[in-house]
């Protein structure tokens, strides 16, 4: 009766430390000093500049191209709305001529031909 207690007890923890890691898709690392969230195993950075955003995409650590991307971008900070259109700006970076203050809330929505638009959601 002990023994099949002890090895249960036993396989129960060993199944803990023997468990590989769990490995999110995309990475939340900062390549241009911004903001990064994940959403639908994409990497979206925003980056504020000083009168303007850009934006860098990323699929699975590698560039996603721009030049058919759509997209705008709100900013709600102070009990006021401002929003400005993302255009392409190079290999996987986007921008936008809006500044975000501390403590601004951000909406980002793009969409590429073809496929569904994806909304992601920052905090400064």
């Amino acid at each position: 009766m002990k023994t099949p207690v002890l090895l249960i007890i036993f396989l129960a923890v060993s199944t803990v430390f023997a468990a590989p890691p769990v490995i999110a898709h995309g990475s939340d690392v900062p390549m241009h000093g911004g903001v990064v969230q994940i959403e639908q195993e994409m990497e979206f950075e925003l980056v504020r500049e000083e009168k303007s955003v850009s934006l860098y995409l990323r699929e699975h650590g590698k560039a996603y191209l721009t030049k058919e991307v759509t997209g705008d971008i709100v900013v709600l900070a102070n009990g006021k709305k401002s929003d400005a259109q993302l255009v392409a700006a190079g290999e996987n970076k986007m921008t936008a001529d809006i500044v975000i203050p501390e403590g601004a809330k951000v909406l980002v929505k793009v969409k590429e031909s073809g496929h569904h638009g994806v909304t992601v959601r920052f905090s400064f």
